[in-house]
């Protein structure tokens, strides 16, 4: 740079950046950026401005918040917590945590010729419909005969989880009702889960579940308390050990009938007054011609779907510490 003033001229100042250490020549593997600049009369003094750079505090471009005062504290205590929707808010006597999304239905009936039927229920035998609101399927039946639910498939199958709950608390003094369940798939499978709800007296029902070419798997509650006929002409029939061992048997083979609990005060006859008593009964029908029939305890079901669970996370956790020894194992050569 010329110190009296004599015309400046332009210069190239080759620049050496190294990303870490002193400079000196690189040893292998490190990297350098060379950087050129031309230098001007007009930006020498910028440069030499710039050269304490890393000696100069950035200025704090953004101001400091604000002082906190009683008006931001009255502030944030006057919002209203958000909304919490607990079991108790629900307008139904009864508290079913895991399915708050679902609202119960009566007298469902849907059909799919081709495909399958698999769905959650909470079924309300309690609950009134509007003869408008119903499918024609529901609304042609007797109301005394009518299904509270009704699902059948012609080639598709059947999986089904309800659970039962009665919403009038059972104190209205009307006659009580059993729920009627019917399941049917002509060419798929047939699985029904009816499960019991917490908080909610274990209802009465009838299941009757059937199927031409497909297995028939039901799982009732362990407050079931009735008769189970099953029949099936190319298949066999199972019932699991734990429910073996409350039930009694009175007819074994293709055509099976047994009683599940203590059959004293069960009605003889089919007469009105005993049709009237077998509501206070809970009951299965199943009848499968060329698949098999099992009946289990829903817990047992249960119990299979957590084991099951713990299963699959041991085998992804494995799996995992594989993967993670295979990769180490080609990083170091480590057979």
């Amino acid at each position: 740079m010329d110190q009296g003033g004599a015309a400046f001229s332009p210069s190239v100042l080759v620049l050496r950046i190294r990303i870490s250490g002193c400079l000196r020549k690189p040893p292998a593997g490190r990297l350098y950026f060379q950087a050129m600049m031309i230098v001007t009369s007009d930006n020498v003094a910028n440069i030499d401005s710039k050269a304490n750079l890393g000696q100069t505090p950035t200025p704090d471009i953004h101001p400091p918040p604000p002082p906190y005062t009683s008006a931001t504290a009255a502030e944030s205590s006057s919002r209203a917590p958000p909304e919490h929707r607990s079991g108790q808010d629900l307008p139904y006597p009864y508290d079913v945590p895991p399915l708050l999304t679902q609202r119960p239905c009566n007298w469902l009936y849907a059909y799919n010729a081709n495909s399958r039927i698999k769905d959650r229920y909470i079924l309300d035998p309690s609950l009134k419909v509007p003869s408008s609101l119903m499918s024609e399927a529901a609304a042609e039946v007797q109301e005394a005969e009518r299904d509270t639910l009704n699902l059948r498939s012609d080639t598709g199958s059947v999986d089904v989880v309800a659970r039962i709950v009665d919403s009038s608390g059972g104190g209205n003094g009307a006659k009580k009702r059993r729920v009627r369940i019917t399941l049917h798939s002509t060419h798929g499978s047939v699985t029904g889960k009816i499960l019991s709800v917490s908080g909610s007296p274990p209802a009465k029902f009838q299941l009757t579940a059937t199927s031409h070419t497909g297995g028939v798997y039901i799982h009732i509650p362990r407050s079931f308390h009735g008769l189970i006929s099953a029949s099936t002409t190319h298949g066999s029939i199972q019932f699991s050990d734990e429910l073996a061992k409350n039930t009694t048997t009175f007819a074994d083979g293709q055509k099976k009938k047994c009683f599940v609990g203590d059959f004293a005060g069960y009605p003889d006859d089919d007469g009105d007054d005993d049709r009237e008593k077998k509501e206070e009964w809970d009951e299965l029908s199943l009848e499968s011609q060329y698949g098999a029939v099992r009946v289990y305890y829903a817990d047992e079901w249960e119990a299979k779907q957590r084991e099951k669970a713990a299963k699959e996370r041991e085998r992804e956790e494995r799996r995992k510490m594989n993967e993670g020894k295979s990769f180490f194992s080609r990083i170091f050569g480590i057979s």
